[in-house]
């Protein structure tokens, strides 16, 4: 490659590299107020040392290889210059914080997840002695039963493809429906209602836009298998179906979510020995 062609990449790739110290310097106020001082800086560094690196470089490598080259001799003075050491201090102080946070913010993820595993295994035992639903939950849901407001919409609850209904053969009432929707239909609706908002509550800070589908999509078809199976099966088998796949999703979830050893601030291990203790599997 021609002498001047080298140079020519060289001042391309000083472009680009300053180009990409740019973007940095624009996430911060403080560093954009600096930017053209240090611009003028640094390119007159590149230019100093311009000879050396192009000594460096063999002419007939290839353009992407040569411009690597290039880009690694710039990044060594880029992190060698005092000015940038200077003004970059307060953002890599940043950004350790922000890894702290990051670290607590997976530990709190992983308290809350716990707390809901242990919830639910309180709730299984409850269901089992048909000690679930309470007085409150009920009224809520004889309340929304008797309520006066779009008296022919049966549906109870809806959310994240989910929908809990009474059974209805009115066209009216159906045309509520999507046919996205998976359409659990019982006269328990007021029952699986409260269910769901229940665990909908519990789960505050673990759903999000990633898995609040499969979330409810779980509950929903755990119910549905049931009713399949047996149209007129009662509340209490019902809300154990409901319960019962939630307890799986969970355990599904902490194989491909958990990973030991990756707590940060939360002793691992007397969470573990407290899920022995509650002889979850």
């Amino acid at each position: 490659m021609p002498d001047k062609d080298l140079v020519e990449l060289y001042r391309q790739t000083v472009d680009r590299f300053v180009n990409a110290i740019h973007r940095q310097f624009k996430t911060s106020n403080r560093l954009a107020d600096h930017w053209g001082q240090f611009e003028s800086h640094f390119r007159e560094i590149a230019e100093q040392h311009r000879s050396a690196i192009l000594a460096e470089l063999t002419l007939f490598e290839r353009h992407s290889k040569l411009r690597v080259t290039i880009t690694e001799r710039l990044s060594e003075l880029l992190e060698q210059d005092g000015f940038y050491q200077v003004l970059m201090a307060v953002e890599k102080r940043k950004e350790r914080l922000s890894d702290i946070i990051a670290k607590l913010d997976y530990d709190i993820w992983y308290v809350r997840f716990f707390r809901l595993r242990t919830k639910v295994i309180i709730y299984l035992l409850e269901a089992e002695q048909d000690d679930f639903l309470r007085e409150e939950d009920r009224h809520m849901y004889e309340r929304f039963r008797n309520r006066q407001r779009a008296m022919r919409n049966p549906i109870y609850w809806r959310g994240a493809g989910t929908v809990i209904m009474e059974p209805t053969e009115d066209v009216v009432a159906l045309r509520y429906l999507r046919d996205s929707d998976t359409v659990v239909m019982t006269r328990h609706a007021g029952a699986l209602h409260a269910t769901f908002e229940r665990l909908k509550h519990d789960a505050h800070g673990i759903l999000n836009y990633f898995n609040k589908r499969e979330f409810f999509g779980r509950l929903g078809t755990s119910v549905r298998e049931v009713i399949d199976r047996n149209p007129e099966a009662e509340e209490q088998e019902l809300v154990l179906a409901a319960l019962g796949g939630i307890k799986q999703l969970l355990s599904e979830w902490s194989g491909r979510y958990l990973h030991a050893g990756t707590l940060n601030v939360v002793d691992e291990g007397k969470l573990m020995k407290l899920t022995t203790e509650a002889r979850y599997p």
